[in-house]
């Protein structure tokens, strides 16, 4: 509770602040650093961890050089990691939240003389809140979902304590049930969203005439907002990324056989997941648009969402009951064949991903097109390929490389479900770190990065052009 608060908070103040600071106001490099303090997505939280205990502990750089070092090992480092690493969950969401005000709520504000500060909490806040709301529950999630970060830094959390359960001490039963506690926890909290979102209803207004321009700073301002936001980024990403960098050059490891059979193992299961999944969320996309029945769409959808939302952990053990079951009752040895069980645990997980990546695209195609279609005597057949397919290409290339990503950067679903001699770069890269192989860590983590950086640019692009067009 105390790590979830915590990075909340923590990630509550960055997001928000930054975001506010990039849509409200002009300052030297805005635009630079409006990309900048996306990056740290690039990086997942388990990289993050061991960067930072190699970069302060005490073979570190900053203790060798200048005599002082940071204890990660504690609930404080787990809370800054979680909190660097996930901030731009909230700044994303609030930063379109503040760039969308009415232009009329900031004058009326300014002709009662509010002062800036005071326009941000009365005026600013209040209307990002829905926003800032839904950003902050998915950190939440993903704090309850992280094992890698916490595990490294030896820090008891939910997740940690369920592979500690498992693995450690063999008790699969305190195992499922601890599990058992955080899936009931998390669905409180999709509760209290659903509720939340039903009381709360909110909209952007769309006409770019009517936002808030951004306001001038004076110099010294300009100055404390840029380096500001710049330390935001070079904390989250510059620095940590340089490092992998460094490392990754000091290793040898480049030309060994075992890197590139590690890293096509890993791109094989992810190009699988990706296609599967991408094919699935589309296909039920496509039925919730033909099948006119909002219970049955409301469920489907709902269900194949919940993957995303229940801790990796959790996910991972509750699919083992599952299979071990599915075994007894049929008398077959599915689990035995646990790549196919890892690959079905990914789908599950990233379902909603894929869902939330296609669902843009299929609210810019008109029902019109339907119906003249099945007036015209077309298949579903031919509506689904011919007709939906070339207008929902680039947001299928979306969901793939979303889903693709995600595969690439799971470690707590790769560690539990993959089969005996078969390793991914993420749980490469975390035992390595928790040997203390910095170097050996460095070329799968900075991999990872190097292609989760690519998507992370290539989204922030997709998106500046959907701007555009609206």
């Amino acid at each position: 509770f105390i790590i979830s608060m915590g990075v909340l908070c923590l990630s509550l103040i960055l997001g928000v602040s930054s975001a506010y600071l990039i849509a409200n106001y002009d300052f030297y490099f805005c635009k630079i650093l409006e990309k900048l303090l996306i990056l740290p997505l690039a990086i997942p939280a388990y990289i993050l961890a061991f960067v930072y205990v190699g970069i302060m502990d005490f073979q570190g750089f900053f203790h060798e050089n200048f005599g002082f070092r940071i204890d990660f090992f504690n609930h404080y480092g787990v809370i800054f990691v979680l909190a660097i690493s996930l901030y731009p969950y909230i700044y994303l969401f609030a930063k379109t939240a503040f760039k969308s005000e009415a232009k009329e709520a900031y004058e009326v504000a300014k002709i009662m003389k509010y002062s800036e500060f005071r326009i941000f909490t009365r005026v600013a806040l209040l209307s990002a809140r829905p926003a800032i709301f839904s950003g902050a529950l998915l950190v939440l999630m993903e704090t309850l979902s992280d094992y890698g970060a916490s595990a490294y830094l030896g820090v008891d959390t939910f997740s940690a304590g369920i592979f500690k359960l498992w693995y450690d001490l063999n008790d699969s039963y305190s195992s499922s049930v601890l599990s058992g506690i955080l899936m009931l926890f998390v669905f409180l909290i999709m509760y209290v969203d659903y509720y939340y979102k039903n009381k709360h209803h909110y909209s952007f207004n769309q006409n770019l005439a009517l936002f808030i321009k951004k306001r001038k700073l004076n110099p010294i301002k300009q100055i404390l907002s840029c380096i500001y936001c710049f330390m935001i980024a070079f904390v989250g990403f510059i620095l940590p990324f340089i490092w992998l960098v460094y490392w990754g050059l000091k290793d040898h490891k480049l030309f060994e056989s075992q890197f590139y059979i590690i890293s096509f193992q890993t791109i094989i299961l992810a190009l699988i997941t990706a296609l599967i999944t991408t094919f699935l969320a589309y296909f039920l996309m496509f039925s919730s648009r033909i099948v006119k029945n909002h219970f049955f769409n409301l469920f489907i959808l709902k269900i194949s969402s919940l993957g995303y939302s229940i801790p990796a952990a959790a996910l991972g053990i509750s699919i083992i009951v599952l299979f071990v079951f599915l075994d007894k009752f049929f008398h077959m040895s599915l689990l035995g064949n646990s790549l196919l069980v890892l690959v079905f645990a990914y789908i599950i997980r990233f379902l909603a991903s894929a869902i939330y990546s296609l669902e843009g695209g299929y609210n810019k195609i008109h029902l019109n097109i339907d119906e003249a279609s099945l007036n015209l005597r077309t298949s579903y057949f031919i509506l689904f390929f011919k007709i939906h397919t070339p207008l929902m290409k680039h947001f299928l290339f979306l969901a793939f490389i979303i889903v693709f990503i995600d595969t690439i950067k799971e470690l707590p679903l790769s560690r539990i479900l993959a089969p005996f001699g078969f390793e991914t770069l993420s749980v490469k890269a975390f035992w390595f770190a928790s040997d203390e192989r910095i170097y050996d860590a460095a070329l799968p983590s900075l991999f990872i990065v190097f292609l989760s950086l690519m998507v992370v640019v290539w989204m922030d692009k997709i998106t500046r052009k959907d701007d555009v067009r609206n």
